[in-house]
């Protein structure tokens, strides 16, 4: 299993960014090179051991959104895979090791998504994750997530890797590892679903109702963005249960949050579902797709 490992960085502590990199580099089956891609507008400041690290190499770019800066490694000749995590993540102590193992009992797969698991509780960072799903059906392709996948440096390059108008610091702030899921599905790339293979991530912060608020709203134009994407611009009819989910869901999950005594959340399913609508018509206008 020849593959590399790609994480980007932006306005992260050194300290989660030191912790992901040694964690990849100490696996058992070592990655051909491991690029850290380093969007900070100076240059993060690592420790010496990391920096001289043979198999590490740091790729200093200016580019503001995460899909720009994935999509900017240049993959060896000799690598077959590639391996995404997010740096406030880091792989399991056998990431490797089950991942190999994956790849020789499935050899047609292309793309392996992995799960999040949070570092403190060592529960799954999101229900959908909990709930597991093969990513054949379409309803749980969502469960691919930036943070944590797999795939053959063939295939990124043969969906044209990540549409830089998606994803965190790009026009639409969001949705990039979506809209590539549905790319790589809609191509017909055999991909699947893995929960054993374990990223473990920093527990979510608790934010302030405005701050949760505006962030709600802004990955909600994303995602209204992308439906539009594939469902108006696409013509992908199967899109459309996407498009009820996403109006359906903010209501669901505020009579949850009052049931659990969380009416602060309400707030915040109301800005995303406000940002899907908005994302959705501002996409009807805007040549960005």
């Amino acid at each position: 299993m020849n593959y590399i490992a790609v994480v980007n960085t932006i306005n992260r502590p050194q300290y989660f960014v030191e912790r992901c990199l040694k964690k990849i580099l100490n696996q058992k089956i070592k990655p051909l090179k491991v690029f850290l891609i380093d969007q900070n507008r100076i240059g993060l400041t690592l420790s010496t051991e990391t920096l001289n690290h043979p198999l590490l190499e740091r790729k200093k770019v200016n580019f503001k959104s995460v899909s720009a800066a994935r999509n900017s490694v240049v993959i060896p000749e000799d690598a077959d895979w590639i391996f995404f995590c997010d740096d406030d993540g880091y792989p399991c102590e056998n990431y490797s090791e089950l991942l190999d193992s994956i790849i020789i009992k499935n050899p047609t797969l292309q793309i392996l998504a992995g799960s999040i698991v949070r570092e403190d509780t060592k529960e799954f960072y999101s229900l959908r994750h909990k709930k597991g799903g093969s990513l054949k059906k379409f309803r749980n392709t969502k469960n691919l997530m930036g943070s944590n996948f797999v795939i053959k440096a063939a295939a990124f390059d043969f969906l044209e890797r990540f549409d830089e108008n998606f994803g965190v610091g790009a026009y639409w702030g969001s949705s990039e590892e979506t809209d590539f899921c549905w790319k790589a599905f809609f191509n017909n790339i055999p991909m699947e679903f893995f929960p054993e293979l374990k990223v473990y991530h920093v527990p979510p912060f608790n934010e302030s109702i405005r701050s949760g608020f505006k962030k709600s709203f802004r990955y909600g134009i994303g995602k209204g963005a992308l439906v539009y994407k594939w469902l108006i611009r696409k013509r992908k009819i199967i899109v459309i249960y996407e498009f009820i989910e996403m109006l359906i869901m903010p209501f669901f999950l505020s009579l949850l949050s009052i049931v659990k005594l969380k009416p602060q959340l309400i707030a915040t399913n109301f800005a995303a579902l406000a940002g899907r609508l908005t994302g959705f018509i501002k996409a009807i206008f805007i040549n960005k797709i």
